[in-house]
């Protein structure tokens, strides 16, 4: 059964012939055949979509006809079509040139019709699919050339004419873009006869705006810019180093064209395979010198593939008389290399020729390709990063050989590796026993490992006697009698990046030399897993995203019913998955958003993406709760996909914090301190009531303003205050006076993420009273220092708080050395029960009792000078009535005592004469008052003249018995 189907494109009927018949051995069927002209083919073959294309282009150096042309048309004709090209000869250029336009492969005309090509056609159909997935990144490189700090341009294969020209291109040549677009590529070449404006990689001389010459390095390729045949190039400016080789490029080239004019590696051999000579290209291939070379024989620096005996190929050799094949190159820095060797037996009696070429990266492409294309196939159905890890361990295990692959990844947290995945042979117990053994490794970046060894170095490495390598650590899980090999291959993020993501370690149990080929390909495969891998926990994350996000998320159809949606969805609403199956996205939504929701929604469904739109939605239970939605549409237009977020605690919240929100800007209107917030740019979104007043501006004027302008005018030492606190990120106070207002303020800055919140209170009374109470203070310490009495106060705690001169002057007198504040010295000079006494006088007036106490100090005093004193003490009160300490004022009385003592004496004498006078005279008066109340009572006749005599006798004898009277009292008072 013929399932591909291709298309022929020749003009030769001989080879359409043989075209045919080979596509018919390989069951391919010919859906048409065209000569290489044709370009308008039917609706129905382009829709066929062949499977092939094939150009026969054996003759094209011969035709005036434009093959590449074609095949471009072809190439966008039959976009899904892959293009072989069939040639009798094929050069770099040419198979770069049929690939520039379109085509998949070259093959040669003989490999194609002898050889088995379904390898060349599964990679062109390979190279096609990665074609198709360019062309969509194409625009991408439109911005490396408008970007690209080189020159490049774009001209006309046919004219010259320059039709696309990058700034760097400007720049370095010195025209503007118009004056670019007037010239074409031989304005810049100038008239030098060596120098082309074709393809060419080599130097060239090229002129600037001014005239000034040039040298640049110039990679072209041809290139179809909307249309026309153009050439893309890039130039590198060499001048300076051009100009530095030219001498010595001069005295060397007639030697470099001698002994590099071939790039195949030949060497002549004798009948027994010594070498006998080879050109300079061997060296470079050998990675030898000559001398090295020719001392040695064929067999000791090839080595056949396949483990095939070289004798038998050389005996092969010499019976046929020639030979072509691939081999691998022994090279004596271990770097392995494999090459097509053709040899030709007895160019000379008994000399061979033999040429090789160096196709190691077509081979590593070729079985890289081999091994990504087993990765690849084995992993599409893996949805999780262990699943992938341990299909890719066992192709690569498959594909090498080897015994035992590992993948070591890092953590989360990038602090150590773990072992991610192991897949060892089944059938070699030691490695399955080695593999589960090892399962949760973990290894620090510090810690001696294999793994540490790559990741350290970013480097492949390769472990020789790996059982007794110090950077070995699970020596216990192997056998010590076998010759153990591994590799470690860092895996990098991208292909060209340097950041490791991951290591790949290899075990065998045979002791192999170190390959280069298989680290070669190990280390390009690596390099594309880094992505993978990315890919592979992005989709994992993803998925554990939709699965155990609290969110409800979900997929609608165009019809907006339910596709797909997460447990969250059924958590949180109670519907079943096959519920919501059977609902629309607008079928739970309330009535009241039901509006504004379609609204959204039609916008939706046009491709607009939707950002937290807001309604609410039903639950099974009939109840609603607030959601918040995002919707993006697909780009296909087929589906939607909507992340919601149960916003019904938040909204309460919200409503809570709006309702605070109001409460405090209330309370920040009706404060008396001015209240200021400004942003992280300094401009004003508050400004209150008292900030109006205290700073006499009106909101109006500063709010959504910045702030500092205005500020370094009120005051810069507030607005220097304000930047160190947002500078610093700390809250500072400043006290200032504003000249403009004549008032003083006290202002505090909080800094926090989103600015700065600034309170200013008006101080200038407080700061008034502050001065009348530093003068009152003042006054008071010139009043007490100004008497000679002792004043003095003491805290809750007895210690003293505040003294006039006189009592330091006193305690300094008693302890004999100056005193301050810190009495405790002059304290331990006392007796306990001095102190004891003491503190009940401050205990006493600590209740609340004022009271006095004579005090003689004379038993402090050391030398018993005499001082007698009387002391008050007084309660000292706080704001709320309680007693904080005690106010003394001690009065020295020695002098008082003495003379009270004077006084006494004297009184006591006064005393006694009193007394003596009050009963001496009274006896005479109480006579006096006898006969005068005698005569009143007897009634005696008396003449006028005498009894007015009588009546004032005993009014001064009374006046006389109260004077006597008086004195007795007084004495008996101050008795």
């Amino acid at each position: 059964m013929i399932l591909r189907k291709a298309l022929t494109f020749s003009d030769n009927q001989e080879n359409i012939l043989q075209i045919e018949q080979k596509l018919r051995s390989m069951e391919i069927g010919t859906s048409g055949t065209f000569a290489l002209a044709d370009d308008i083919f039917s609706k129905t073959l382009i829709k066929s979509k062949p499977d092939f294309i094939f150009i026969d282009a054996s003759y094209f150096e011969t035709s005036e006809f434009n093959i590449f042309s074609q095949t471009d048309h072809l190439s966008h004709t039959f976009g899904n079509s892959s293009i072989i090209i069939l040639c009798r000869i094929i050069d770099p250029t040419i198979q770069r040139n049929f690939l520039q336009a379109g085509a998949q492969d070259c093959i040669l005309w003989n490999d194609f019709l002898q050889n088995d090509i379904e390898k060349n056609l599964f990679f062109a159909k390979e190279r096609q699919v990665l074609r198709s997935r360019f062309k969509k990144i194409a625009n991408d490189y439109k911005q490396l050339f408008d970007a690209n700090p080189l020159p490049m341009w774009v001209y006309n294969v046919e004219n010259g004419q320059f039709i696309k020209v990058n700034q760097a291109a400007c720049q370095k040549y010195g025209y503007t873009l118009k004056e670019f677009y007037q010239l074409s590529i031989q304005d810049l070449v100038g008239n030098s006869p060596t120098d082309s404006p074709l393809i060419s990689d080599q130097f060239a001389t090229h002129h600037t705006k001014s005239g000034q010459l040039i040298y640049v390095e110039l990679t072209s390729h041809p290139t179809i810019y909307k249309g026309t045949d153009a050439v893309l190039v890039l130039a590198h400016d060499v001048t300076a180093r051009v100009k530095a080789e030219q001498e010595k490029n001069v005295a060397s080239k007639q030697l470099f064209l001698i002994f590099e004019h071939s790039s195949d590696a030949i060497l002549l051999t004798d009948s027994e395979g010594k070498i006998l000579e080879v050109n300079s290209a061997s060296e470079e291939l050998f990675n030898a010198s000559k001398t090295f070379l020719q001392n040695k024989s064929l067999a000791e620096i090839v080595k056949p593939e396949f483990n095939t005996p070289f004798d038998s190929l050389w005996e092969k050799f010499h019976a046929i008389g020639k030979h072509e094949g691939k081999i691998s190159l022994k090279s004596t820095h271990n770097d392995t290399k494999i090459a097509s060797w053709r040899a030709l037996a007895n160019i000379r009696e008994g000399i061979h020729l033999h040429i090789f070429n160096d196709v190691t990266e077509s081979e590593l492409k070729v079985r890289e390709n081999e091994l990504n294309s087993r990765i690849l196939s084995s992993i599409k159905d893996s949805f999780t990063l262990k699943a992938t890890l341990n299909a890719i361990s066992n192709n690569i295990r498959l594909f090498t050989g080897w015994e035992n692959v590992e993948f070591w990844l890092p953590d989360s947290q990038n602090q150590l590796l773990f072992l991610a995945s192991s897949s060892a042979n089944p059938n070699n117990a030691q490695f399955v026993n080695f593999a589960e053994a090892s399962r949760h490794r973990t290894r620090g970046f510090t810690e001696k490992s294999i793994s540490n060894n790559s990741w350290i170095s970013k480097s492949a490495y390769w472990f020789n006697d790996l059982y007794h390598h110090e950077s070995f650590t699970r020596q216990e899980l192997l056998d010590p009698n076998l010759h153990y090999t591994a590799v470690s291959i860092p895996i990098f993020e991208a292909p060209n990046s340097d950041q490791i993501v991951g290591i790949i370690i290899l075990i065998t149990d045979q002791e192999v030399s170190y390959d280069s080929y298989l680290t070669g390909i190990l280390s390009k495969v690596a390099g594309g897993l880094g992505n993978l891998i990315e890919k592979v926990k992005a989709r994992e994350e993803l998925s554990n995203l939709f699965d155990y996000s609290a969110d409800l998320i979900c997929i609608a159809d165009k019809n907006g019913f339910l596709v797909k949606t997460n447990p969250a969805f059924s958590n949180v609403l109670g519907f079943s998955v096959e519920e919501l199956k059977s609902k629309r996205f607008t079928d739970l939504i309330h009535p009241d958003d039901l509006e504004t929701s379609a609204q959204q929604i039609a916008k939706l469904y046009q491709g607009e993406i939707i950002r937290a739109h807001a309604n609410r939605y039903q639950t099974k239970a009939g109840t609603y709760r607030h959601f918040a939605w995002v919707a993006v549409p697909d780009p296909n237009g087929k589906q939607v996909f909507v992340i919601g977020r149960d916003v019904t605690e938040l909204k309460a919240q919200t409503d809570l914090i709006l309702k605070n929100a109001e409460q405090t800007r209330n309370m920040l209107e009706s404060i008396t301190d001015g209240f200021i917030s400004v942003d992280k740019s300094w401009n004003v979104n508050y400004w209150n009531a008292s900030a109006e007043r205290i700073l006499g501006i009106e909101k109006e004027a500063v709010l959504n303003q910045n702030c500092l302008s205005l500020l370094q005018e009120l005051s810069p030492e507030l607005a220097t205050m304000f930047e160190e606190a947002s500078k610093k990120h700390t809250s500072l106070f400043l006290e200032t006076y504003l000249s403009q207002q004549n008032i003083w303020i006290e202002s505090t800055a909080y800094p926090s993420n989103e600015g700065l919140s600034v309170y200013i209170r008006d101080i200038t009374l407080a700061k008034e009273h502050s001065l009348a109470i530093a003068t009152m203070q003042k006054n008071l310490e010139a009043i007490i220092n100004a008497t000679n009495e002792l004043i003095w106060s003491v805290d809750k705690e007895y210690n003293l708080t505040i003294a006039n001169k006189a009592y330091f002057e006193m305690l300094s007198d008693l302890v004999g050395n100056p005193v301050d504040l810190d009495t405790s010295t002059a304290r331990e000079s006392l007796s306990e029960a001095v102190k004891a006494k003491w503190r009940a006088y401050y205990e006493r007036c600590m209740q609340g009792e004022p009271h006095s106490a004579i005090e003689d100090l004379a038993s402090y005093h050391p030398a018993g000078k005499r001082l007698r004193a009387i002391v008050n003490f007084n309660p000292i009160y706080d704001h709320q009535g309680n007693v904080t300490g005690v106010a003394c004022f001690a009065k020295d009385i020695s002098e008082l005592t003495q003379k009270m003592e004077t006084i006494d004496q004297q009184s006591n004498q006064l005393k006694e004469i009193a007394w003596f006078q009050s009963h001496a005279v009274r006896q005479p008066l109480a006579k006096i008052l006898g006969i005068v109340d005698f005569l009143e009572v007897t009634e005696a006749e008396l003449d006028q003249e005498t009894a007015q005599l009588l009546t004032d006798l005993k009014g001064s004898a009374q006046e006389l018995d109260d004077v006597v009277k008086t004195i007795v009292k007084k004495a008996q008072r101050n008795d």
